[in-house]
């Protein structure tokens, strides 16, 4: 009935790969990627960069690879795909002015920015499977000096460039129109010259690299801007900072740099840098530049301009592992920039709970919709199927149901369910409606009927651990909904009374203190609720007009209500979706046309979107977004219990063909899966 939001990074079916941008020919060098390190080098692109490779980047959905370098046309970009590099894209047809330095595509991936070293020192253009669109207008007030880093924030609202002349650092609103005008300067400015740029995941923070002590600086960051500058790490690098780079679940920073160890990292949190991590036990060979963390956050690789001239480790919460195995065929010089594709979701499932044995279905996905349906599992749920969720790697599903034990959880592979884990030791207390996963994968938690309407266990390999205690202000009456923010640091829960919705801290050790209740309260009882994938909107579906309500969210809990979207959904508001690039936002509900989408942005909701031409044939009783983004589906109360659409910027594309064998019976719950 209703499923968590993953929040996870817009990926298509592409081999797993790192890209190593550098000094000599051929300037750009691409790797397979595992586990395991390095894998075989792909063949380079038939047209070659024109110079020195300086900065590398793949696209959100990993179908294209972009090239900042010396000597015109300063960008070149490909087609990417498991075979590697495709034949390039035409050039801009108009270029940037300068050797390129710095290159980002949006979150989105509707746009691509170059950091070149002449006026205007930025440059953006529209960007499709059909390569470059027609540039952008130049923001209104330039950077003052040659551009060497950009990033766009992870919501796409705002780009960000490092440069060589105070102040260092230049921000601008963005959008589909481009650049709006540029925000005030921080308050302090970094020292020196600003290389690297990036965003926090959550986009909470923005951190600068540069050429004077402390060499790393970061500010809070939100839709006014720049907030007071962080206090400096207590243990600086020890040179010239040339890139920044934030795990991908915004726990950890890292700075390359000029001096040994070339590589410094820090744990990171809404109170900043934490304290600095061990070096790794093999050092880079040299002076450290741009640097990047795996899109799954297991690895870390620093390019540097001494032999091998790329470096990588495994990542995890204790720092840097053992450095793995320089790959077989070098890059030909000094490293410059590297970046990571997750390489896709090489196999995609969407899960359906329904109100009939087997009361879970799962189906492969891909672009061509439903596959055949993956067998049963061998001990089915003990009743009507409410709620389901994938744990964030893929490894389990769950299913919350209305007959003891309430809530049961299965190994989850390519190849299907594996054998049921044993039951919680203490179960839920009655009837469960929805069931979620912490991103981070350490809880899973369970929403219900009876108090104390909301349960949570430890999650692990081995399946539920010794349930956590009741939070000390329950919700006030039975639990519908439940998600985590995408950082886990929150748990929220609807429920039928007022305040109809209830949130938490949310730590190894359970709940905190609740917060404080919104001002504006949702008008009826809430039953499905997303936050946005950057954490920074909280969003309920609920009973009574306007079916839909948003807040922002930040540490203090939650912000004043966004105004109502002009056209309201047509009935009781059942399920809530974000899109995984934050850029919609889909809510479930009774009464045609059964699903309603909004554009969504940090100013909330935007203008509805058309309805599907064909629509699902009765109420939506929940909503998922697929992980790449490309997909949208709705369970509902009658055949064919699925349905399921493309979707992008554009909206929804014409309905999937309905899977071959049914769910049987009502489904009230969808989720996407993926695995790497």
């Amino acid at each position: 009935m209703f499923s968590a939001d993953l929040g996870v990074t817009p990926r298509v079916s592409a081999s797993r790969a790192i890209a190593v941008a550098h000094s000599t020919s051929p300037f750009i060098t691409a790797y397979s990627w595992s586990s395991s390190g390095f894998g075989a080098k792909y063949t380079n692109p038939g047209t070659l960069p024109a110079s020195t490779g300086r900065d590398v980047a793949f696209s959100p959905d990993g179908s294209a690879i972009a090239v900042a370098h010396g000597a015109t046309p300063f960008i070149t970009a490909y087609p990417w795909s498991a075979a590697g590099f495709g034949t390039k894209y035409t050039n801009p047809a108009t270029l940037p002015t300068g050797d390129g330095y710095g290159v980002a595509f949006s979150p989105n991936g509707l746009a691509i920015a170059v950091a070149h070293n002449t006026t205007p020192y930025i440059t953006a253009y529209p960007w499709s499977g059909s390569g470059f669109g027609t540039k952008y207008a130049d923001p209104a007030t330039l950077p003052t000096g040659a551009g060497y880093g950009v990033a766009f924030s992870p919501d796409g609202s705002a780009i960000a460039v490092g440069h060589n002349t105070s102040p260092f650092i230049t921000a601008y609103p963005w959008s589909g129109s481009g650049f709006g005008t540029k925000y005030a300067n921080p308050v302090t400015l970094p020292t020196g010259d600003g290389y690297g740029v990036a965003f926090s995941p959550n986009g909470a923070a923005v951190a600068i690299s540069h050429d004077i002590t402390p060499f790393i600086t970061a500010y809070p960051w939100s839709g006014s801007g720049f907030g007071t500058k962080y206090a400096d790490p207590a243990t600086l690098p020890t040179g010239l900072g040339f890139g920044v780079a934030f795990s991908p679940d915004g726990s950890a920073i890292a700075v390359g740099h000029n001096t040994s160890p070339f590589i410094t990292a820090y744990p990171w949190s809404g109170s900043g840098f934490g304290t600095k991590y061990a070096n790794p036990v093999t050092l880079p060979t040299g002076s450290g530049r741009n640097l990047a963390f795996s899109t799954d956050g297991s690895a870390i690789a620093v390019p540097h301009l001494v032999t091998p001239f790329i470096t990588a480790y495994p990542w995890s919460a204790s720092g840097f592992g053992t450095k793995y195995a320089d790959p077989s065929t070098l890059p030909t010089s000094s490293g410059f920039g590297v970046a990571f594709t997750a390489g896709g979701y090489p196999i995609q499932q969407i899960a359906v709970s329904s109100f009939s044995s087997p009361y879970i279905t799962v189906y492969p996905w891909s672009s061509s919709g439903f596959g055949t349906k993956y067998a049963n599992p061998a001990t089915l749920p003990t009743g009507t199927g409410y709620g389901v969720a994938f744990s964030a790697d893929g490894s389990a599903i769950a299913v919350s149901h209305n007959i003891s034990p309430f809530v049961t959880a299965y190994p989850w592979s390519g190849s299907g369910f594996g054998t049921k884990y044993s039951n919680p030791a203490a179960l839920p207390t009655g009837i469960g409606f929805g069931v979620a996963f912490s991103p981070n994968g350490a809880a899973i938690a369970i929403a219900h009927q009876i108090t104390p309407f909301i349960t949570a266990y430890p999650w692990s390999g081995s399946g539920f651990g010794t349930k956590y205690a009741n939070p000390a202000t329950l919700p006030t009456n039975t639990g519908n909904g439940v998600t985590f923010s995408p950082d886990s640091f929150v748990i929220a829960v609807t429920h039928d009374s007022s305040p109809y919705i209830t949130a938490y801290p949310w730590s190894g050790s359970g709940f905190g203190t609740k917060y404080a209740d919104p001002a504006t309260l949702p008008t009826g009882a809430g039953y499905g609720v997303a936050f946005s994938p950057n954490g920074l909107a909280i969003a309920v579906a609920h009973s009574t007009t306007p079916f839909v309500t948003a807040y922002p969210w930040s540490g203090s809990g939650f912000g004043t209500k966004y105004a109502d979207p002009a056209t309201l959904p047509t009935g009781a508001g059942i399920g809530v979706a974000f899109s995984p690039n934050g850029a919609a936002i889909a809510v479930a509900h009774f009464n045609t046309p059964y699903i309603t989408v909004y554009p969504w942005s940090s100013s909330g909701f935007g203008t509805k979107y058309a309805n599907p031409s064909t629509l699902p044939p009765d109420n939506g009783r929940g909503v998922e977004f697929s992980p790449d983004g490309s997909a949208i589906a709705v369970p509902h109360d009658i055949t064919p219990f699925i349905t399921a659409y493309p979707w992008s910027a554009a909206g929804f594309g014409t309905k999937y063909t309905n899977p071959s064998t049914l769910p049987t019976g009502a489904g009230d719950g969808v989720a996407f899966n993926r695995i790497m």
